[in-house]
């Protein structure tokens, strides 16, 4: 059985496959029938890219045949000059046995081309399940990185975390989500509520 981390990996791999034969069909359907504006098209260097999607949903479906990760976004478009792929408006939905379902979104994200992380910025909001909690774990930053290889998520950022009726604040974070552990860096204060 794979990790975590293999599993996530082999999924971004996936995405990026699946994204990259859908974006060259497209590309050779319209080479094939051609098109009027031909003769008028140009691009610079600076706006390379390779595939791109609009409204784009991808899926992979867990060993139980339903979905593990769902990841919506709004233009998700490769980036010639460094392999890397960019999403904008992007909402992503993760569910695992141990850890529940988890949904996140952002206004952007970034692959690099390695496929080993995930940057996300502006706006970050994460909701799951809030283990030994009342309610829901809300956590709300304007950058986050999810390292796909070692399953650890972190920001530098000021960070809010609120897991039922409390509330922790700070800045930089780190969590272990093989551990399950989460770990504001520093001006953490927060409110306990009875």
């Amino acid at each position: 059985m794979r990790s975590a981390a293999d599993r996530t990996r082999h999924l971004i791999q996936r995405i990026v496959t699946m994204v990259a034969v859908v974006a060259g069909g497209a590309l050779l359907l319209k080479m094939l029938a051609g098109s009027p504006d031909d003769a008028t098209e140009s691009t610079t260097a600076a706006d390379e890219r390779g595939y791109y999607l609009n409204d784009a949903k991808l899926t992979e479906l867990g060993a139980d045949g339903r979905p593990r990760v769902v990841v919506r976004a709004r233009s998700i478009e490769q980036q010639l000059t460094d392999q890397s792929v960019r999403l904008a408006q992007l909402e992503l939905d993760y569910t695992t046995q141990k850890q529940g379902e988890w949904h996140v979104t952002a206004d952007r994200g970034r692959m690099p081309s390695d496929h080993g992380s995930l940057q996300l910025e502006g706006n970050v909001l994460v909701v799951g399940a809030a283990e030994r909690s009342e309610g829901k774990a809300v956590i709300r930053t304007d950058e986050l990185a999810y390292d796909t290889r070692t399953n650890v998520v972190q920001t530098a950022a000021a960070v809010t975390v609120d897991f039922g009726p409390h509330q922790l604040r700070g800045r930089g974070m780190r969590v272990g989500l093989n551990q399950g552990t989460l770990r504001l860096e520093s001006n953490v204060n927060g409110q306990f509520k009875p």
